[in-house]
């Protein structure tokens, strides 16, 4: 399924980057793992992990998380889920163009998972924006 939809997130660069990564192991396990099966192996309510991948939606994956996902699709090690290196930006606006359905996970000819998005705009936020930004999360409590 094509869509087409934009949208403008505040994100961490490091949930982004998991978001990704949790599709990317989900799309190559063997039997394939939709979102619900992640969802339900996790022990979450089966739109659990489809909230996440869905950037229209404020769920993100916690540290906890990564215990249960790390479980469910039978990885050996956490550095599975994580970058080989730190990265350099907290918190970035984007803003995504999302172009394909959210639960199917498809790799191009150069077996490069193909995303559900392109990214159209991206900022890092300056210091005084992110404390801005956690201020207001901090208030909604």
């Amino acid at each position: 399924m094509s869509i087409k939809k934009e949208v403008v997130i505040i994100i961490s660069e490091l949930e982004l980057y998991l978001i990704d990564k949790v599709r990317e192991l989900r799309g190559r396990a063997t039997p394939y793992v939709s979102q619900v099966e992640l969802s339900l192996r996790m022990e979450y309510a089966e739109g659990y992990v489809g909230k996440v991948e869905n950037f229209s939606s404020n769920s993100k994956y916690n540290v906890r998380n990564l215990n249960l996902i790390a479980n469910a699709l039978k990885l050996k090690s956490y550095s599975d889920l994580l970058p080989v290196e730190v990265l350099k930006n907290d918190l970035i606006e984007v803003r995504l163009e999302l172009t394909r359905n959210n639960d199917k996970v498809e790799f191009d000819e150069n077996d490069i998972v193909i995303k559900n998005y392109k990214i159209k705009g991206k900022r890092i936020l300056t210091s005084d924006e992110i404390k801005e930004y956690n201020n207001r999360r901090r208030s909604k409590k």
